[in-house]
């Protein structure tokens, strides 16, 4: 799921209705999700009540996309993003999120990235060449859109049997809103065109303010200031590794520094939980002090409500889109590029973009022959990827009557889905979003929907408990 509204995103899963009928389809047409058992669970009495439906996403398990979205852990630097955009030979470019120098892993970046490499490789092409853009999400629809605009032949190939990568919009039956396994955001609205483009497209967007409360390891409701310091003790931590002549991951600066010990910790611990971990994917000992928190671009965000997906669906419309077309090899040099697809199938072109995600790249699943320079691999190598998962819940009612957008429980570290988005307010809809990243989503990633339910009810019987 891209961070913007991946914002994670985000991926591979399963769509539920929960009255016995079974998993969705994945594909999200929701004809298993039509379940309306709202009523309070017998085997639970008194708690949370079963809702009617449940999506999940997995994006650590989806081979074509083996996590959420890039970020740079102890030792990579920024040189890593750019060294990864160089075009090689003037025949082989990348373009996506994770190459992005201002704003990686969010949509308006990998965006950003679709218009670059179009306009580099129009530069290299004569008129009318055939490229061919590896991947149908944002970036790659972006790149193809504008390539097609400047007068050249395009084919779009993509692994999956649909477009728009980690954005990834569902519609099950019985969903009062579309639901979002990927990206949800357009964070930083003022850094890029985005709200104006779903604007123009008819997708709703809503003002997202991100007001929070907080239940606290006694049940009770937190009191305002129980985070207050934490975030200067992050900054602290940051400065103080700043000069230091190696990086060191987060984590090791905030206790090396003695940061840590200045701020309660179980504010800390809550802090870095909700507010680092779930928007980089990664945890504090993973992210590198020097850089891992100095990207992205400040700024109101809006939640997507409306569909993202049609942002890509619209950047496709008229193009040639091959779907279930998984790249398996990509052979580049002075006459042009061979792209191999999963049967042995080829498509000789003049050049070719690929913007698949860089779990995909770290994974070795496209073979490039020659293979790449010494300094797109050991960007692909220094570069980690993060990941954020969700878990969307509905009910025919709400069972709450908290209006906060935000939900977060000061929890043990075993204790999971401690985070939760209320769009009961926002949409009109009974449905809360729940999130889960970094080594925790890693946990979770390969248990059951029946486990990752029972998980998410029980943190949500804790709020209950709270008086939500």
């Amino acid at each position: 799921m891209l961070r913007a509204g991946i914002g994670a995103g985000l991926g591979a899963g399963a769509i539920w209705g929960l009255s016995g009928c079974g998993e969705g389809d994945g594909d999200g047409d929701g004809a298993n999700d039509g379940a309306n058992n709202t009523g309070a669970d017998v085997s639970r009495p008194g708690a949370v009540p079963t809702p009617a439906g449940m999506v999940r996403t997995s994006w650590s398990t989806d081979p074509y996309a083996l996590g959420s979205y890039s970020y740079l852990p102890v030792g990579a630097t920024p040189q890593a993003r750019a060294a990864l955009a160089e075009p090689v030979g003037g025949r082989l470019f990348f373009a996506g999120e994770a190459v992005h120098a201002d704003n990686p892993a969010t949509v308006h970046g990998a965006q950003a990235t679709g218009y670059a490499v179009a306009a580099a490789v129009d530069n290299e092409a004569d008129a009318g060449e055939l490229i061919v853009v590896v991947g149908a999400g944002i970036a790659g629809a972006t790149a193809a859109q504008a390539l097609v605009a400047a007068g050249h032949e395009v084919i779009v190939v993509e692994a999956q049997a649909r477009v728009g990568g980690r954005l990834h919009t569902v519609r099950p039956a019985g969903w009062p809103v579309p639901v979002e396994r990927g990206a949800s955001w357009v964070h930083a609205i003022h850094a890029s065109n985005l709200a104006d483009e779903l604007d123009a497209l008819g997708v709703a967007t809503v003002p997202f303010e991100y007001a929070d409360v907080v239940v606290g390891a006694d049940g009770e409701l937190a009191d305002d200031d129980f985070t207050d310091g934490v975030s200067d003790a992050v900054e602290a931590a940051i400065e103080w590794a700043d000069e230091l002549d190696d990086d060191v991951s987060l984590a090791d600066a905030l206790v090396q520094s003695g940061a840590a010990a200045e701020v309660d910790a179980a504010a800390l611990a809550h802090f870095l939980r909700t507010e680092l971990t779930t928007e980089y994917g990664a945890d504090a000992d993973e992210l590198s002090a020097w850089w891992g928190t100095e990207e992205g671009s400040e700024g109101d965000d809006l939640l997507v409500v409306g569909g993202y997906g049609a942002l890509v669906d619209a950047a496709l419309t008229g193009l040639e889109v091959r779907l279930g077309w998984p790249v398996a090899g990509v052979a580049h040099g002075d006459d042009g590029v061979v792209v191999t697809g999963p049967g042995g199938e080829v498509i000789e072109a003049d050049r070719v973009i690929v913007t698949v995600p860089l779990g995909v790249l770290k994974a070795g699943a496209i073979a490039f022959d020659p293979p790449l320079p010494a300094g797109h691999q050991q960007a692909i190598e220094a570069m980690a990827m993060g990941l954020l998962d969700k878990v969307w819940l509905r009910w025919d009612e709400p069972w709450w009557s908290e209006t906060a957008e935000q939900w977060t429980r000061v929890a043990a570290a075993d204790d999971s889905f401690t985070e939760w988005f209320n769009l009961a307010g926002l949409t009109g809809a009974p449905v809360l979003l729940g999130l889960v990243g970094g080594a925790e989503a890693r946990g979770w990633a390969a248990r059951s929907d029946d486990e990752v339910l029972a998980a998410a009810l029980a943190s949500l019987d804790q709020f209950r408990a709270a008086g939500f």
